[in-house]
């Protein structure tokens, strides 16, 4: 094995070659669908400054603006005639120097396995650096130290998650097995009208927000949420940066194990807590298939996705446990990895870019909330332009739902505003707010919901299109008068 440190000069000798001889191509020395990225995609996360010998690095960066002008990795001939045109002097000698490493003599592993670890330790080693400066140049006082250290912990989550694991070169129009449509792996929400609306349940990759006025009950519904997926088998996580962890564990706790919330209330000792460990114990024994639920609070405004990405990713490590679905109460008071966002339109829009690239990264399906316009606050029917401060959101989410309600009611209306892939815009479902529980039920009945995609729908709006045509286009005396059994029936008939 090569050792980093005495063997540096080889290291990147082997790694310049890697990525720029085309012979890594002739000579096919990159198994067909190898696990490994492309000589493209390793380029782009190569710097030059990675190597410390300067014909390499002039010469490399040479080949990089050949790539972002030209769109491929130059060869020999291609980049010897670049170098001339850029005015980096190289002798014919010490151009074929850069050459000289015979790529063919060794394993295709070994090779990818040394340069990912090259590019590792290369981006390590300036990130370091580059904090240390910044460290030693900027000046630290207790009024800034907290703006600080998120600088430095955000820098160190974005700079250093370089990632190797994605090696797809993309779906080939001409195989055949490049249309095959992957089923929907969804997993239950614990709610019929949102497995419905979402195509069987929370879809990994995704994210999922419910927009409402405030008070509207944005919290209970994401509590129920977090709740259902649970007791629906998930391991579940919820992220609460508005109220505080045990007053929505008393929420979560009230919900799942039927415990009054008035009664939960003087749950604080030890020793009243034997109520909770009798219901969970009994839960545990109900034969359900439960998972897990783990509540994490984080400060107002001073959480990033990042911050919780690595929480729950360090605790899939600790678990052993794989997380399916992630809660997050609420997105607007979370912050934007780059805190610089001058309005609040960049900041939502950020936040939820951020929050979906989470969700695509460890296939988690994130589900938060968001205000609406001031406008809409007495509005009983949100659409899409109902989503205060940034529009940007709409084109981000997977699935956008809205929560009506009047203030004093217990009654709410689930509305299915814009759905990627799924299609049900403009369905909706009622539901009973029980808040002695803090408990959302779908109600039942021929007036507590509607689907706008199902072909019953369908098959009856069009015979009242029909219907409707017929009343217009009839001949109707002016002295016809509809008696109360014709207006019966016509409403019998909507």
């Amino acid at each position: 094995m090569i050792d980093f440190t005495e063997n540096i000069d080889s290291l990147e000798k082997m790694v310049w070659n890697f990525i720029l001889n085309s012979e890594n191509d002739i000579n096919d020395l990159r198994p067909t669908n190898h696990d490994s990225l492309r000589r493209e995609e390793l380029i782009v996360m190569m710097k030059p400054s990675y190597f410390n010998e300067d014909d390499r690095q002039e010469s490399f960066k040479t080949a990089v603006k050949f790539f972002k002008e030209y769109e491929k990795i130059p060869n020999k001939k291609e980049l010897r005639s670049y170098l001339e045109v850029t005015h980096v002097n190289l002798s014919e000698e010490e151009f074929n120097e850069l050459y000289s490493f015979n790529l063919a003599e060794y394993n295709y592993d070994y090779l990818y396995k040394y340069v990912r670890s090259f590019i590792l330790l290369r981006n390590l080693n300036l990130t370091v650096f580059d904090l240390l400066t910044y460290l030693k140049t900027t000046p630290i006082d207790p009024g800034n130290i907290d703006n600080i250290s998120e600088k430095i912990r955000n820098d160190i989550s974005t700079k250093l998650a370089l990632n190797f694991s994605s090696a797809d070169t993309g779906l080939n129009f001409f195989n055949p097995e490049s249309h095959i449509q992957i089923s929907k792996s969804g997993c239950p929400t614990g709610f019929p009208f949102l497995d419905k609306v979402l195509g069987g349940g929370w879809n990994s990759k995704s994210l999922v927000v419910f927009q409402g006025r405030p008070k509207v009950g944005k919290s209970m519904v994401l509590g129920n949420i977090a709740a259902r997926s649970f007791l629906a088998g998930n391991v579940t996580g919820l992220v609460t940066v508005e109220l505080a962890d045990r007053q929505y564990m008393k929420r979560i706790g009230s919900n799942i194990l039927g415990i009054k919330s008035e009664d939960y209330a003087s749950i604080n000792d030890s020793s009243a807590a034997q109520l909770i460990q009798r219901k969970v114990e009994d839960l545990k024994d109900s034969g359900r298939a439960i998972g897990e639920l783990i509540l994490k609070e984080f400060p107002t405004g001073g959480a990033t996705a990042i911050d919780i990405e690595n929480y729950f990713l360090r605790l899939e490590q600790k678990m052993n446990k794989k997380f399916k679905v992630i809660v997050v109460d609420y997105l607007n008071l979370l912050k934007p990895i780059n805190a610089s966002q001058a309005g609040l339109y960049e900041k939502v829009k950020s936040i939820s870019e951020e929050l979906r690239g989470v969700a695509m990264r460890n296939e988690w399906c994130i589900i938060s909330a968001t205000q609406i316009r001031r406008e809409d606050i007495d509005n009983f029917d949100l659409g899409m332009d109902s989503v205060a401060e940034s529009f940007g959101l709409i084109h981000t989410v997977d699935s956008l739902f809205g929560l009506m309600r009047s203030p004093l009611e217990s009654r709410m209306k689930i509305k299915s505003i814009a759905n990627r892939d799924n299609g049900y815009e403009e369905s909706y479902k009622f539901y009973t707010m029980n808040k002695d529980f803090f408990r959302l039920t779908e109600e039942v009945g021929p007036n507590s919901e509607f689907y706008s995609d199902d072909e019953e729908i369908t098959r009856m709006a069009d015979e009242l299109r029909s219907e409707y045509s017929d009343i217009n286009t009839s001949p109707v005396s002016n002295t016809t008068t509809l008696v109360d059994d014709d207006y019966d029936k016509l409403f019998n008939a909507i």
